[in-house]
């Protein structure tokens, strides 16, 4: 089986609308440091919860694949904010800016001016993420020094292991067991990543709810098989 972009589908078409009581019925883990898997993320994420105190560097930046938890620790440091790239406001103290890779120039410009911003505030921090080193970035020079002006972590993703025993702990936490045939064949047949294996997690438990069945392979089977299909006529 071919691998494909479960979590563009997601972020292309949400959530089930038809359904969405269904899934407001289930409990959701929300991004924090506590249901972040470590790993051989020790250095970073401790220096991240220092920023979270409001200690540690003024500016970091994270670098790393899709799927490696980049995106989880940012929404742990700043549950509420919804802006691309914050404006700059007195009263808050932490920033974060995801994805600078993917900044279009009017973007760029306001990560620039908060980085200004952010630098002159005694008492201000901001994390950005990549996916690749700040030297790399297609981005302004001005802009990507500031990136270096802080501490750097490469973020790794989490090994076979690592990944399949995450998969079972929130699935026991959802009400349902991953058995030995489910695991093997997700890791035989679906792409590494967390953001995609969550999607399919996420499709498997709305699936389950729906149609009230136990889950099994065969539903597992199933659910990525609708994904696949709702991604076809995108």
């Amino acid at each position: 089986m071919s691998s494909f972009n479960f979590w563009s589908y997601y972020l292309r078409c949400g959530m089930h609308e038809p359904d969405q009581i269904l899934l407001d019925l289930q409990e959701r883990e929300c991004p924090s440091f506590d249901n972040f898997v470590i790993a051989g993320n020790t250095e970073a994420v401790q220096v991240l919860l220092e920023v979270s105190q409001g200690r540690g560097p003024k500016f970091v930046y994270l670098y790393g694949c899709k799927g490696a938890g980049l995106t989880h620790l940012l929404k742990a440091l700043t549950p509420e904010q919804t802006l691309r790239v914050p404006i700059f406001d007195a009263l808050t103290s932490i920033y974060t800016v995801d994805d600078v890779d993917e900044l279009d120039l009017g973007y760029t410009m306001q990560l620039l001016t908060l980085q200004n911003a952010v630098r002159n505030a005694p008492n201000a921090h901001l994390v950005c993420a990549g996916r690749v080193p700040a030297h790399q970035l297609n981005l302004k020079d001005d802009v990507k020094s500031r990136l270096c002006w802080g501490l750097s972590y490469s973020i790794k993703p989490l090994d076979e292991k690592e990944r399949l025993a995450e998969l079972s702990r929130v699935a026991l936490g959802r009400g349902f067991v991953l058995t030995p045939d489910i695991l093997q064949w997700m890791a035989l047949y679906l792409p590494r990543d967390m953001r995609t294996l969550m999607a399919v997690l996420e499709e498997v438990d709305h699936l389950a709810l729906l149609k009230k069945r136990k889950v099994t392979l065969p539903l597992v089977r199933e659910a990525v098989q609708i994904l696949q299909n709702k991604q076809k006529k995108l």
